[in-house]
């Protein structure tokens, strides 16, 4: 064996044990196996067939930052006009935003309510990374003011279809799964459409705001650091109930619609990319 050949299994054999320690680093910073007992233990919870009833109580978690015209009248008035009628919607305005809590009271609904974050974030300052984990801290606020037995996120700048909660919680009873997801349309405006959701679930097929998850789940939260495994947090925190033993099911249907605008940077480059890869979704495969 020559030196050169030596060298190369040497550097080989030293990238292969770094990588494991950064796995190593990664899982105990997670702590998978309390995740796991979270899990576990929400199963044993003599409430937990409860979310399986007749028409449970859904929370609605929305995060919000000036979120302005399209927080009201996208996102809210599609919960407002969802065809399952027991639901809850928690905003929490990511720092102070007087004029949307004032919006939304004016709105007079009951089953809505506001609260203000003191402050916007902490996020990473880097565009990139913040964009992967923004909004980790309202979204966490409003999953801990949730009464209901099912946990719906909605992000300010998504809608719903108007059998959003319906199409999932059916799903939901049928299987006894603890996440349901379906498929996100994401408007593109003039440059067209795309789509993502799908199974498995997976990076760059999930999200969130196309799913619902058990209140026995709300333990597991969002982590602002998941920047740091390179990472979004809606995939982060999905793949680490996938990993804690958590059921998922697909609901094969459009149940959530994106607006991508251009001037988010760092994510309309991807979009555009998606839309040439996969096109419009074109309905159950």
């Amino acid at each position: 064996m020559s030196l050169t050949d030596d060298l190369v299994q040497r550097v080989t054999a030293l990238e292969a044990t770094i990588a494991d320690l950064r796995e190593l680093v990664q899982r105990a910073y997670e702590n998978p196996l309390d995740a796991a007992a979270a899990v576990l233990g929400a199963r044993r919870d003599p409430a937990y067939r409860e979310a399986y009833g007749e028409e449970p109580l859904v929370s609605v978690r929305i995060g919000a930052f000036r979120g302005g015209e399209a927080l009201i009248e996208k996102a809210i008035a599609s919960v407002r006009a969802q065809t399952y009628g027991n639901w809850e919607a928690i905003v929490v305005v990511d720092g102070p935003e007087p004029e949307t809590v004032a919006a939304i009271e004016a709105l007079g609904d009951s089953r809505l309510r506001c609260v203000q974050r003191p402050r916007n974030g902490p996020y990473p300052e880097e565009r990139e990374r913040r964009w992967q984990v923004a909004g980790c801290h309202p979204f966490n606020h409003a999953v801990a003011l949730a009464r209901g037995a099912w946990i719906a996120p909605l992000d300010q700048d998504d809608e719903w279809t108007s059998e959003h909660l319906a199409a999932l919680l059916g799903r939901a009873r049928e299987t006894g799964a603890e996440v349901v997801f379906g498929v996100s349309r994401v408007d593109l405006g003039d440059d067209g459409e795309t789509w993502f959701g799908g199974w498995p679930p997976r990076l760059g097929g999930f999200g969130f705001q196309a799913a619902i998850y058990h209140a026995g789940l709300a333990p597991l939260l969002y982590d602002v650091n998941s920047h740091l495994v390179g990472e979004p947090a809606d995939w982060n925190l999905a793949r680490r109930m996938l990993e804690a033993g958590v059921a998922f099911e697909f609901v094969d249907r459009i149940v959530t619609v994106y607006t991508a605008s251009p001037r988010d940077e760092a994510a309309w480059g991807y979009w555009i990319r998606r839309r040439d890869e996969v096109g419009a979704y074109r309905g159950p495969r």
